[in-house]
């Protein structure tokens, strides 16, 4: 015998779909109609144009530091869009603890100028030192 034992249990050999006495008709009633994919009709509560039309934010998921080039911030674009040389201030808890310029923005080992609402993103920071940034932070357009 291995690792496992089995133990030795009844096995149905019935069809799962052959009705059972006395309940014909009775499950159908317990069961709510699916509407028909015409009869839905699909709602948003937020279009990506109103995601980029916001100001800049970003939450900062990891911090990295890359010799030669300076500390990079991952995460996601919750609004607006970013672009390569915009200033923008680094907040903790309600408070700005830097202000910055982003020097290059890379998406998926693809530098670009711009990211997005909804874009996973690296955004290299100009002057920010690695401990100086933390997971939470939020990266917002000056001003």
């Amino acid at each position: 015998m291995g690792l496992f034992r089995r133990r030795r249990e009844p096995f149905l050999t019935a069809s799962p779909d052959a009705p059972v006495p006395g309940m014909i008709g009775a499950h159908e009633a317990a069961v709510p109609a699916v509407p028909a994919p015409s009869d839905v009709t699909l709602t948003s509560t937020a279009s990506t144009a109103d995601l980029t039309s916001v100001p800049f934010s970003f939450t900062v998921e990891d911090v990295f530091s890359i010799t030669g080039r300076g500390t990079v911030a991952t995460g996601t674009v919750a609004e607006g869009t970013a672009h390569r040389g915009d200033a923008i201030e680094v907040v903790r808890g309600g408070t700005v603890v830097a202000r910055t310029a982003i020097d290059g923005i890379e998406q998926f080992r693809r530098r670009t100028d711009t990211a997005t609402a909804g874009d996973a993103a690296g955004i290299l920071l100009r002057g920010v030192r690695r401990d100086e940034l933390e997971r939470g932070d939020v990266l917002r357009r000056a001003g």
